[in-house]
């Protein structure tokens, strides 16, 4: 069986056939077990309540800048207060507002207008990392107005 004699002498090609056989075998276990070792936990979450706001509300301290209006015009605002002489007038309101505040503590949120051209935008984010803004964070939800509420209408 391992070896075929013929008239030519041995044949010592191997044969494929047992090992076939293990791996088939072994197939078929891994097919068995597999769906036994993954295990789940199910979690019962709590419903949400309703009356919860997804975004706590503003606190005096959270300072949210804004780039609102058309692009030859844009206004910036500051918590809903405009910022006048835009680009070194929120350098100015940064330096003053940051100059109390620690390190951690040195963060502002920033949204602007799709009408307001990019390079306002970027001056304008620069203007804050000049007045000491260490971290601005980028308000993208177009649900929500300057002050991080629910936008008029919704």
């Amino acid at each position: 069986m391992g070896m075929a004699t013929g008239g030519k002498g041995l044949n010592s090609s191997p044969n494929v056939t047992p090992f076939v056989d293990i791996c088939l075998v072994l197939l078929v276990i891994f097919m068995v077990i597999t769906p036994l070792l993954s295990r789940t936990l199910d979690v019962a979450v709590p419903p949400k309540d309703p009356n919860q706001q997804d975004t706590p509300p503003p606190t005096d301290e959270q300072l949210i800048l804004t780039i609102k209006g058309p692009a030859d015009s844009p206004r910036v605002l500051l918590n809903r207060e405009e910022i006048v002489g835009a680009l070194e007038g929120v350098q100015t309101r940064m330096e003053e507002l940051m100059k109390n505040r620690r390190a951690s503590e040195k963060v502002v949120f920033f949204t602007a207008d799709n009408e307001v051209p990019y390079d306002y935008v970027i001056h304008v984010m620069d203007a804050m990392r000049a007045g000491g803004v260490d971290k601005i964070g980028l308000i993208t939800d177009e649900s929500l107005d300057a002050t991080g509420g629910p936008a008029a209408g919704q």
